[in-house]
Order: structure tokens, then sequence, then C-alpha cells
């Protein structure tokens, strides 16, 4: 029997083994998101994800159930709960790939919710095996709880710069055999059991299953089953019957790319019905599955002439000879569409340096062609940092990552924050103008309209923004059956260029729904849409005139969708949900209104209902029935309250200075790791540490929740003013600066939890476990709700909520434990 006192204090050996387990779990989730987003949908493995991590929380139930029990036994139950960990990882992630699973049948099939549920139970049990593991160690070592949560987050802050790192080489499947072997490895750094033949067993037993994970990882295939419904399945099964041709893999942190090349494909990029020639032979570029734009079979810019019948076209037709900007280029084709025009020089914006990677490696007999000369100057950024740090001006600056078909129901683009198409990301576009430019932005028409809408909305807060008086004089807005043009312009439109629009309009079949000085019922439309009951016209032509009206915010409030301007404070431009439009859609779309809303917002509530349905079920109540048995102090309540703070306060803060950092660091994928992972490591040092400044937890709760609420708003602030003196830096330097940002405020958030923790353990142990599993809960909760808070209040408001959080925890932590020393 282990008998060790569980008031020993953790050596190197137990934290290195917490610290290489919480690595290797943040690596997982990682692996798993990128994973499921290839093989499925994005937002699937945003559910998903998001409800196993649950698994943290759900483990302060088995904790405060069986640790009384299992606390003898520490050293047995640890390498045990370790070795399960291993296992789980791989045979859970691959019995759940086997599953026939298809999402878009869940809410019409019994089948295949069952399959779902399955599914996610199969990617929870592994994170509720590691909530049990660092739980159980938490609880082992309590009055050095400080020590074994900094291992905790200084491990959890290791592992996603690993993951991302390691994903430039290996597929993320591969990640989650790694992360399986990582946690293997640290079985043989607890303490032994006591007896030297169960100590020779489970060391056999160690060797035997680490032998296991590696044979599977070598001979077994990496399981992914991709949705049939995804562009990728689409062409592996033209591959499988002769018609396609597979040419490129290449894995990443930000996306897996694949090219392929077939007869069969002819994107037409919203060629009109002017076009007479057939689109040229073509390559395909994929993003995780999905179509990221075509890549022309061409050797010169007269093999491009379709383009010409594009809406695209019109800003060059007006603009012949122009500096031409391209923001957000993927597959190179708008290189040949100003080169068409013969631009005098094209800037390309490329946010994914892999995609150039790819057309100028393995591809570079199809890259050389476009993405290379004289003419050319390419710069890998993020489009919003690109126009931060660069002091050229442009004739047509195309937004080209904006072009595509509109955000549809099955897309997950409305939990994507979108910095250039803000307020401030038009007002920065308009800076880079010459003062003959145009701005121009394409994208798929829509019914009901609202991508488009909001683009012209955009633009005309931006113009406003600069001072412009009548915003409306300088914009215009042309479609075809397949897609809307909107130009805006930094000088109003003269009576000559609009003479040159209405002509280009007229050679390319386009309709005006508004042109400074044009009357749109001058003519008979080209393409007929459906307008407002009334009204002669489209809905596009109606809704520019509402918002160049006085009456632009009662439009904004009646309109089905959410189509008022985006910021930077709330980035996400493709929200469109509006909660009040909900009876509407039932009402016009019966059994199908649900296909017919924008499932980006949908998806974080579904998160949200499923997280708080599932703590009910696996922590609420059964902590109620436990404590219907035992007698626990007065105030055990408001401790729990303390620590679901805790939990929602420091991820709230968290996703807020990252948002908030993206702009800084021009990269969402260097801001996503520097935070995270600066957050977790000066957490886990202030941990560490805290103890040692003040002995007095209560003390130490008082100091960090001052210092966090002043220090938390002051760098917010600081990360905004720092924007434009930083931009021109190098990359790591801009890092450094980050990361001096983050420290003093992550430092002071690692107190808290540890300090409530020991003050805990002297008041009631037995709430241990369930204080653990609760901040797990509220730590899971607090992702999408955050992000739905930002949706409707803005970062600045998540941020005061947040700061708001860690003063009333310090008062309660005051009120319950005031008397405890």
């Amino acid at each position: 029997m282990d008998t060790s006192s569980p008031t020993d204090k953790p050596g190197l050996r137990e934290l290195a083994a917490v610290a290489i387990i919480s690595a290797a779990v943040l690596g997982l989730e990682l692996a798993l998101m990128r994973t499921l987003a290839i093989s499925r949908w994005h937002h699937f493995a945003y559910l998903v994800v998001g409800l196993a991590l649950l698994g943290f929380g759900a483990s302060g139930t088995w904790l405060g159930l069986l640790t009384p029990r299992l606390l003898p036994h520490f050293s047995p139950w640890v390498r045990g709960l370790t070795l399960i960990l291993a296992v789980s990882i791989t045979l859970c992630y691959r019995s759940a790939e086997s599953l026939p699973l298809q999402m878009r049948y869940v809410l019409f099939s019994g089948q295949q919710l069952f399959y779902l549920t399955c599914y996610q139970a199969l990617i929870f049990l592994p994170f509720l095996v590691a909530g049990i593991l660092i739980g159980f160690t938490l609880i082992r070592f309590a009055p050095s709880v400080n020590l074994v949560y900094g291992a905790n987050l200084l491990g959890s802050g290791t592992g996603p710069i690993l993951a991302v790192g390691l994903m430039m080489w290996l597929p993320p499947a591969r990640l989650i055999q790694g992360a399986a072997f990582l946690v293997w490895t640290s079985v043989f750094l607890w303490p032994p059991a006591p007896g030297r033949r169960s100590a020779r067993r489970f060391a056999g037993i160690s060797v035997l299953v680490g032998l296991l994970i590696v044979a599977e990882a070598i001979f077994l295939p990496v399981p992914m089953r991709t949705d049939p419904h995804k562009m990728l399945a689409e062409l592996q099964r033209w591959q499988k019957q002769g018609d396609a041709r597979h040419l490129v893999t290449r894995h990443g942190p930000r996306a897996r790319l694949d090219v392929f090349t077939s007869p069969r494909l002819h994107h037409t990029l919203f060629a009109g019905l002017t076009a007479t020639t057939p689109p040229p032979s073509q390559s395909l570029l994929l993003a995780d599955g999905e179509s990221a734009g075509p890549m022309l079979h061409i050797d010169n810019p007269a093999g491009a002439s379709i383009l010409e019948h594009t809406p695209m076209s019109v800003a060059y037709r007006l603009l012949p000879n122009a500096r031409v900007l391209l923001l957000g280029e993927t597959s190179g084709v708008n290189v040949w569409l100003a080169r068409r025009y013969g631009a005098s020089k094209i800037t390309l914006v490329v946010e994914n340096p892999q995609m150039l990677d790819v057309l100028l490696g393995p591809l570079d007999h199809i890259g050389d062609r476009g993405l290379k000369g004289e003419d050319l100057e390419v710069h890998s950024a993020s489009p919003r940092h690109f126009l931060e740090y660069s002091e050229d001006r442009f004739d047509i600056i195309h937004v080209v990552g904006a072009e595509g078909m509109a955000a549809g129901v099955s897309s997950l683009l409305s939990l994507h924050e979108n910095y250039l198409l803000t307020v401030e990301g038009m007002v920065r576009c308009l800076e880079h103008l010459t003062p003959r430019g145009l701005i121009t932005i394409t994208r798929g028409l829509q019914s009901p309209p609202r991508d488009n809408v909001k683009i012209l909305a955009t633009l005309v807060a931006a113009l406003e923004g600069i001072g412009v008086q009548r915003p409306d004089t300088h914009l215009a807005q042309l479609r075809n059956h397949l897609a809307v043009c909107t130009l805006g312009a930094g000088k109003p439109f003269e009576p000559i260029r609009v003479q040159q629009v209405v002509q280009i309009s007229d050679l390319l079949w386009l309709d005006i729904d508004t042109l400074p000085g044009f009357d749109p019922h001058s003519r008979e439309p080209f393409n007929r849409l459906m307008g407002s009951t009334g009204e002669n016209g489209s809905f596009y032509r109606m809704a520019a005139g509402e918002i160049f009206s006085p009456n632009r915010e009662r439009f904004f409030k009646d309109w089905a969708y959410n189509v008022r301007p985006a910021t930077d404070d709330r980035p996400y431009f493709f929200d469109f949900f509006r909660w009040r439009s909900l009876p509407r859609f039932i009402r016009s779309h019966g059994h199908y209104w649900f296909q017919r809303l924008e499932l980006g917002y949908v998806v974080l509530v579904i998160s949200l209902v499923q997280i708080v349905a599932a703590a009910v079920v696996l922590l609420l109540l059964p902590l109620f029935l436990w404590a219907r048995h035992r007698r626990s102090p007065s105030g055990g309540g408001w401790a729990f309250v303390y620590f679901l703070l805790l939990g929602f306060a420091f991820l709230a803060l968290e996703i807020s200075l990252m948002q908030r950092f993206t702009l800084l660091m021009g990269d969402p994928l260097l801001a996503a790791a520097g935070v995270l992972s600066g957050f977790l490591f000066f957490a886990g040092l202030g941990s560490i540490y805290a103890q040692r400044w003040t002995h007095k937890p209560a003390w130490a709760i008082f100091l960090a929740g001052l210092g966090i609420a002043l220090s938390a708003p002051l760098v917010f602030l600081l990360s905004k003013w720092l924007l434009g003196p930083v931009s021109t830096w190098t990359t790591a330097s801009r890092f450094v600066v980050l990361l001096i940002l983050l420290a003093p405020l992550a430092f002071l958030m690692g107190w808290p939890f540890p300090a409530g923790m020991r003050l805990l353990e002297r008041w009631s142990p037995g709430l241990m476990p369930w204080a653990w599993g609760l901040n797990g809960f509220a730590s899971v909760a607090a992702a999408p709700l955050t992000v739905l808070l930002a949706m409707s209040l803005g970062f600045q408001a998540v941020l005061a909520l947040a700061v708001g959080s860690y003063l009333l925890a310090t008062v309660l932590a005051f009120r319950v434990w005031g008397s405890v020393s």
C-alpha cells in the first residue's frame, strides 16, 4: 500500500510529469481542431473539441467521489491513469474516425445523431482522464498546489508552440499519435509503486504499451474520414475514376493545402453571359479540403480572356496601366487580370506563406508563369498588417480575400475575425489610394442579400470616418447574374467616370444598383432580381437607398440579417445572424428554416448549450447529491462561484487580448500561439513564485485582483497605441513586444487559483475536487460565451467583464475565507 502523506512536496520528477502531460493534452487539442477541420468542417471541430474539453470539468465529479479511496494508493493509480491516457488518445480517435458520421443529416436522422453522440463521447474520454490525472495530483500535493498548478500551466504553455512548430512537417493526425507517445514517456517520471515485484510488472506493461503505440504509428494508416460533401472528397472520387490527378499536398498550422488538376474543372470566376470562350485548363487549390481558387494553365495574359467578362474587370477597365494592390490573393488568377489590362506594377499580398511555397516550389511550372516577373512584388503578410506598414499608394486596391460565393449556410465564416473588412480596415484602404484610385470588392449573390449590403455599409462608414459628407457620390455597385461588384473611391465620381461605368455595364450586361447621377430606371435590367414589394428594382438597390438616407439605423434594425458594419472591436464581418429574425425564418421556410441560417453563430449557441447541459449532468447534479450527505461550512456556494469566476475571467482575458494582438503581430496564428503560450507560461511562473512573495493566500488574491484590474486595460491600450510604431519591425521583434506586454498581467493571473485552493484546503479539503471541476467547466464554457459576447458587445466589453469578474472574485474570497489565515 502507498502510505505517503498527502502533505508531501512534489519532486522535480512529479512536476515534470505534470508539465509533459499538460503539454501533450494542449497539443492534442490543437491537433484535433486541425484534423477535424480538414476531414469534416470547422464548425464540427468547434463542437466536438469544445465539448471534449469539458472532460476537465467532469473530472471534478470523479475526483470528488473517489479521491478519499484513491489517495492512499497515489503511486499505482497515477501511473495507471497515465497509461490509460496514452492508450485512449489514439484508440478513441481511431474509433471515432471509423464511425460513418455525416453532419448534414444529424438533424434529420436518429442514426446520425447517435453517431455524433458516440463521436463526441470518444473524443471526450482522453480529456476526462487527463483532467482526473492532473486534478488528482493537485489534491495529492494540496499544500504545494502552486507548484503543481504552475507546472500544469508551464506545460500547457509549451504544448501549443510545439504543436504549431511540428505542424509545419507532420500531418495533424500524426501529432495525435505523438501526443500519445509523449504522455507515455511521463509514466517513468512518477514514483514507482511499492514492492519490487509490482514495479517490475508495471515496467513491463509500460514498455508493452509503448511498443504498441509505436507500432500503431508505423504500420497502421493515418485515420481520416473526409466528409463526402467536401470538395476534397469529390476530387478524390474523380481521381479514383481517372478524371483527376493529385499534384501535391502540404501540411501546415494554417491549413492543409492540396492541388488537383482535371479536365472537368471549369471555374468561370463570375464570368457573365457575354463570355463566348471557355475558361482555360486549370488546377484547383484546396485549403482544408475546400476550394481556395483555380490556377490557370496559361503562359501569358492573352490566355486569360475570360476574365474580361467578370465584374472584377470593371475597375481595371476604368484604370488601365494602374498600380495594383491585390489583398489576400491565393492562386494568382487576379495577377493575370491585372496584367490583362497592362498594370504597371502589381503588389501581391498573400496571407498564408505556404501557398507561395506550393506555387513556387513543386508547382513552379504553373506558379512561375503567374507569380514571377519584374512587374510583381510579393509580400507574405495579413492584408490589414500590410496596410499598417506600407507607405505606397495604389490606383486599384483589389480586396481578393473577400471574393467568392457569399457566406453560405454551410460555412463557419461568421466565427472568423476579419480585420480588413472592418470600418477601420476600409479607412486604411482609402488612405492608400491615389487621387484617382478605386477599391474593388466582388462577392457572389445571395437572397436575401447580406454580404454585399454589408460591404456597401462598411464603405459608407469608412468614408464618413475620413470626413466625407456625401459617401453616395464615392460609391458604385454593379452586378451580373452571379456576383456583385462594389467600387469605392476617395474622390467623388466625376461625370466622365460615371459615363465610363455605364458604358462598361452595357458592354458586360451588368445592372447598376447604385451610381452617382445615374437613374437605374432609365433602362431595362439585364439580370432581373427580386425586390421589395411595391418597389421597382432589386433588394440591392433598395438597400443602397436606405443606407444613403437618414433612415440607415432603422434599416439596420429591420433587415432580416445583421448588416451593420464590422469594427476592430467587433471584427466579425461574416456574422449576419439576428435573433429577432428567427420567427420570420421559421414562418417563411417551414421545416427548412435551419438551413437558411448562418451556422457560425448557431454553432456557438449549440456549443454553449451542450457544455452547460453536460455540466449539469456530469458535474452539478453529482455535486448536489454529494453535498446532501455531507456537512460543509456555510459559504461553500460562494466558494464555488469564486472558482467559476476565475475560469471565465482567465479565458475571456486571454481571448480578448488574442484578438487585439492579431493586429500587432499581423498574423492570427502567431498572435494565437504567442498569447496562448505567453499567458500560460507566465501564469505558471506566477503560480510557482507567488507563495515565495506572500505566505498569506488571501493577501495574494487581493494583490492579484488589484494588479489585474490595473494592468489589463493598460495592456489593451498599449497594444493599440503600438500598432503604428512597431508595424515595420521584424516578426521576432514584435513577438518580443507581445511577451513583454503580457508578462506582468499573466504573472498575476497565475496567483488567484492556487491561492484559493490553498485556502480551500485549510477551510474544507473535501471541496477541492469540485472546485477544480467547476473551474474547468467555466473555462470551457467561456470560449463560446466570450465570442458570443464579443459579437454582440465587442471585445472591450468582454475585457471589462473579465476584469470585473476578477474583482468580484477578490471580494468573494474575503467574504468566504476572511478568517482563514
